[in-house]
């Protein structure tokens, strides 16, 4: 019983901390103060499972996409893949999915890794460790899930198309104006969290958070299309 209740002091901890006090956990990994948080990889790996797990209420599908495009070049590519697989469209869609999720699961080492390196290259000071940089880059991943997920939920509930897909242009701009602010809340997030970790100022960190903010994002959406590229690809080598 009380091995259960520590785990859940832990992850409530951690969930809290994450959320509402960044860069607090990973200011007490380099404190030394690490048994009261889950591990970050646990804890990044957990975020990433729940999000690609709730997709049916987020709607982030291949055959969402598709939908939303119909009549552009990922609807088109996904029937023609679908034809020469000889299967319908649905049941290919639905294979596609599968091995995206485990695909770009995978590629979340390659986004930590840059993520680590970039705060690094931002923060190139004598004495700091690696360990610090890369326990950073995976709590801002396990905290960008998050966001993706409240973004994607609101964009569904708002009926919002994504900005690259939307066909109506009124919901083209509503869509790109809570990409704006969902950008600007992932600003001010790491920029909190570089002054609590590094000792940043207000300036300073303002600059090196808003190139942390646009690596994470081209870098994010570049492995995600390069996710979905190798699972379509992967299907059609086995027909």
């Amino acid at each position: 019983m009380r091995t259960i209740r520590r785990q859940w002091d832990r992850i409530r901890h951690s969930a809290v901390a994450l959320v509402f006090h960044p860069g607090q956990l990973t200011a007490e990994f380099r404190d030394g103060q690490r048994a009261r948080s889950v591990t970050p990889w646990r804890l990044a790996i957990n975020l990433v499972t729940f999000f690609f797990l709730l997709s049916f209420v987020t709607d982030f599908r291949v055959a969402n996409l598709a939908r939303q495009d119909a009549g552009g070049p990922l609807a088109s590519a996904i029937s023609e893949a679908a034809s020469l697989a000889h299967v319908d469209i649905p049941t290919y869609v639905e294979r596609v999915d599968r091995r995206f999720d485990a695909i770009y699961t995978a590629m979340i080492a390659v986004l930590v890794a840059i993520a680590a390196v970039t705060a690094r290259l931002t923060h190139w000071r004598p004495g700091a460790r690696w360990s610090v940089h890369f326990v950073l880059a995976l709590h801002l991943i396990a905290w960008s899930f998050i966001v993706n997920f409240i973004y994607l939920v609101a964009m569904r509930v708002l009926k919002l198309s994504p900005f690259m897909l939307g066909q109506n242009p009124s919901f083209t701009m509503a869509g790109a104006v809570l990409l704006f602010l969902v950008l600007a809340w992932q600003f001010g997030y790491v920029l909190v969290a570089f002054r609590r970790v590094y000792g940043d100022t207000w300036m300073g960190g303002s600059a090196k958070a808003a190139v942390m903010v646009v690596v994470k994002l081209v870098a994010g959406n570049a492995l995600a299309v390069l996710s979905f590229w190798l699972a379509v690809q992967s299907l059609m080598h086995m027909y």
